[in-house]
């Protein structure tokens, strides 16, 4: 029963948190783009978009390598602080 539990917290963090990470990602890699002067705002919102499907299916592969499914929920936890705390950053530039 620990086994079936462990792997639906990894599908459960596999799906909603991949989707998650990446969509902090897709919001929080626009204004880095705008800001190196990489690319306008339409082009940077296009980019981010294409990128955080590498970043979600990066998060669906991490989610069943991990040791423990809690380990993967803190990174996610982490990862989407990390994200914020680079969109409301560069948002006070």
């Amino acid at each position: 029963m620990k086994h079936k539990l462990d792997v639906l917290f990894r599908l459960i963090a596999a799906i909603l948190g991949g989707y998650l990470v990446s969509i902090g990602f897709s919001i929080a890699f626009v204004p880095v783009l705008v800001w190196l002067n990489l690319c306008s705002q339409a082009e940077a919102v296009m980019v981010a978009t294409m990128l955080s499907y590498i970043v979600y299916f990066t998060v669906i592969i991490v989610s069943f390598c991990r040791r423990s499914p809690w380990l993967l929920w803190r990174d996610m936890s982490l990862s989407l602080c990390l994200l914020a705390a680079t969109y409301w950053g560069m948002g006070a530039l």
